[in-house]
């Protein structure tokens, strides 16, 4: 339900889409690198969401949720920019050459062909390897500017708050290990199954690898995708999320509760669903981790139909079998 930290060019921002545009119609040949740029990225990115579909064909797990797809396709989304803009597969600059020529006056029918075979041969000659080579390269050097611009931007330097990469679990393992003190000192406030909270929490944050971030970067420590309504006097976090509306995934925007820890997360969980009359045969529930997660459902905690079914899913895990 979260994002990573934007940037000024990120692909959600239509913006850029509206500047590009009003550019290419005052200056065309200024724009013509842009727009050759932009159908690069359409096409590395669907060539890497073929990826992604070759391996929901193979088989899905645990971190096959609706949640996981979006942060996916988001990394994708950004990736396919920043090679395109980095000289990616070639593409563009086929494209630009294409579109020189004839501006030229050298647009015979033999250059037409010509400029159209070297533009397909250049489509033609892209292979899954090297996608994925270029996807590793660009996704690491995204992470590494987000990093770089956060431990610069103001914020980070008056709060030192830490950033949400930063803040990233590198297992269920690491996750579980952490996170399971927090949890049953909640379950005790509240008198139910600290691994029911703990496993929503997996279920909220993909195992703590995808946090909700701040517009500057900084973690949220939100770990239960409480939003921030009038109720909330805190911090907050704006980000896209993914909503079911009679039954159809949408992405809106949305306010996240921001914290200074996890262990505040926790905190608030607690109070959130002591404090509604919704969730009160959740917590009911005692030890009874699955009534636990089917009651939080049916309260209206999640829009998402399968909510206490990917919870008992997380459940049922290695991981939690061990606690």
């Amino acid at each position: 339900m979260n994002s990573v930290p934007p940037k000024d060019d990120f692909f959600a921002d239509f913006s850029s889409l509206t500047a590009l545009k009003t550019k290419a119609q005052k200056d065309p040949e200024s724009a013509l690198k842009d727009v050759a740029q932009q159908f690069e990225s359409i096409f590395i990115n669907m060539l890497l969401k073929n990826m992604r579909s070759t391996n929901e064909a193979i088989g899905s797990g645990l971190f096959s949720s609706a949640q996981t797809k979006q942060y996916q396709e988001m990394m994708d989304s950004q990736m396919s920019q920043g090679l395109a803009k980095s000289g990616g597969l070639g593409l563009s600059e086929a494209l630009i050459r294409q579109y020189q020529t004839k501006q030229q006056g050298l647009s015979t029918p033999e250059a037409k062909e010509r400029g159209d075979t070297d533009f397909l041969n250049q489509v033609a000659r892209q292979d899954l390897v090297r996608i994925q080579a270029l996807a590793h390269r660009a996704s690491t050097e995204f992470i590494q500017s987000v990093q770089q611009e956060t431990q610069n931007s103001p914020a980070s330097k008056v709060a030192s708050l830490p950033s949400a990469l930063s803040v990233v679990f590198e297992s269920p393992d690491d996750f579980v290990d952490n996170l399971w003190p927090h949890a049953q000192q909640a379950a005790d406030k509240l008198g139910v199954n600290p691994k029911a909270i703990l496993a929503q929490a997996a279920l909220e944050t993909g195992w703590g690898k995808y946090p909700i971030a701040k517009e500057d970067g900084a973690a949220s420590f939100n770990l239960f995708g409480i939003k921030a309504d009038n109720r909330w006097q805190g911090d907050r976090a704006v980000v896209n999320t993914l909503e079911f509306r009679d039954g159809v995934a949408k992405r809106e925007k949305a306010a996240f509760r921001a914290y200074d820890s996890f262990s505040q997360s926790f905190d608030d969980y607690a109070d959130f669903l002591s404090s509604s009359e919704r969730y009160k045969d959740a917590l009911q529930a005692g030890d009874d981790a699955s009534m636990f997660a089917a009651s939080l459902q049916k309260g209206g905690y999640a829009t998402d139909p399968k909510y206490s079914e990917k919870i008992d899913n997380i459940l049922s895990s290695k991981w939690f079998q061990r606690l």
